[in-house]
């Protein structure tokens, strides 16, 4: 997909909805000030009911180049960390790009394992998306 595309698919709630979230889990709210030291609340929902909500913020923003923002999931049962996501995107032509994604920042294996397994069904969906 073009790098614009892909660049706005981690910003624009009508892509980040069909995306942003594993396996059959669902966005249900998405609330975002799309700047540098705006804020972002996402809601997910499991089939079940049980939601998630992730908050963070916007540190640096460089269209169709990189994003970097904090991530932190409220009501966290665990110790709640902050961790950071660092994404750089890459044309490499009109129609492909290079995503580069880490995200860092865990106070354990267990938490980044399950972060690294979500993040791969969720760039799965991405790669889905219809430019």
């Amino acid at each position: 997909m073009p790098v614009t595309h892909l660049f706005e698919a981690f910003h624009k709630t009508e892509l980040l909805v069909q995306w942003f979230a594993p396996g059959n889990i669902i966005i249900t709210q998405v609330m975002s000030n799309f700047e540098e030291a705006g804020r972002y609340r996402i809601t997910m929902q499991e089939p079940s009911g049980v939601q998630y909500v992730l908050t963070g913020e916007y540190s640096t923003i460089r269209p169709n180049e990189s994003l970097m923002f904090s991530w932190a999931w409220e009501d966290n049962q665990e110790e709640s960390v902050m961790t950071s996501v660092n994404v750089s995107f890459e044309e490499v032509d009109a129609h492909t790009s290079h995503l580069t994604l880490i995200h860092s920042g865990f106070s354990n294996e267990q938490e980044r394992d399950q972060h690294q397994q979500g993040w791969v069904a969720c760039l799965e969906k991405l790669s889905k998306l219809k430019a």
